[in-house]
């Protein structure tokens, strides 16, 4: 039996109002190389307390700064969150891992999308190398094992065109893992974690250095409830044809209304203009028309968009 994954429904349009304050994580004065039973850390990620500052004074480069506060309003913070939840909802249920945790991830890491990666290149996760050959050279302290201390570098980090790919190579650095261990993360698919602190614990020494990483991520995702966006994972029976699944691109403006299973209107979400989703099913009503499911009991009709 081949099981498909469907991420839970999208909030696009419902509101915020119950997060609290935020967070405020401050760990640019630890200095720890590698976390608790693990011999190589993930060199790929840049992580907020080492990104910048740097001035900006070198026209011949292109350097950018983190942002030094990344406090952000209720307001900021919803809109944020209002942006990326249906993306890490579909990212997760893609590559079956936890949603509560790559926002979590996204919050610290970018400041509630604040940071200077965050607004200038779309990067949300700290992520090294180049999207589709875009990137952005950005000041970065690396650790060296011969000199004891940690020295500053200019790194090229992924620059994106939108958050959906940013969260989307991220979902994908966790479910493909590393260059010389494709299941270095392992332990953060929800295949072998039974809940998001079993993953946020295999994280810390791999995907950050800090030792109180997942203490950081836990605490962040208890505080703005980010496990509710977890759900309960839906499989369909049977044999499903991968030919049924890919990505759907949102044509029309502002946004593109979603149906439920029996074809009713569901008021209150719908999905973003020029935004994309994968989907793992296809049907066709008796007039002819495609129909995508984007997320569970939850469909959006061909007229709205375009496969990719």
């Amino acid at each position: 039996m081949n099981k498909k994954v469907i991420l839970t429904s999208v909030a696009v349009l419902s509101t915020f109002a119950s997060m609290g304050t935020p967070l405020v994580v401050n760990a640019a004065n630890t200095n720890v190389i590698v976390g608790p039973s693990v011999k190589k850390a993930d060199p790929t990620i840049g992580h907020s307390d080492s990104i910048g500052p740097v001035s900006k004074s070198n026209s011949d480069q292109q350097v950018i700064v983190q942002a030094t506060n990344n406090y952000a309003t209720p307001a900021e913070q919803q809109a944020f969150m209002a942006k990326v939840v249906p993306i890490a909802q579909q990212v997760a249920a893609k590559y079956n891992i936890y949603a509560s945790v790559m926002l979590a991830q996204a919050i610290i890491e970018s400041g509630w999308g604040k940071s200077d990666l965050a607004v200038y290149a779309n990067n949300l996760f700290g992520l090294k190398g180049s999207y589709n050959g875009s990137t952005y050279l950005v000041p970065t302290r690396e650790w060296s094992n011969s000199l004891n201390d940690y020295y500053w570098i200019n790194a090229n980090f992924s620059k994106y065109p939108s958050y959906y790919e940013s969260f989307a190579d991220n979902g994908n650095k966790i479910r493909n893992g590393v260059s010389w261990d494709s299941s270095y993360y392992k332990g953060a698919w929800k295949e072998n974690a039974s809940s998001y602190k079993d993953a946020t614990a295999w994280l810390q020494g791999r995907y950050a250095t800090e030792p109180h990483y997942a203490e950081i991520l836990n605490n962040t995702i208890a505080t703005y409830n980010l496990s509710q966006y977890d759900g309960a994972a839906e499989t369909n029976g049977g044999s499903q044809d991968d030919a049924t699944t890919g990505t759907v691109h949102v044509k029309v403006t502002p946004y593109a209304r979603i149906y439920n299973n029996d074809n009713k209107l569901i008021s209150n979400r719908a999905l973003m203009s020029n935004s994309d989703w994968y989907f793992n099913r296809t049907k066709t009503d008796s007039n002819g028309t495609t129909w995508y499911h984007v997320a569970t009991n939850e469909w959006v009709s061909s007229s709205d968009v375009y496969k990719l």
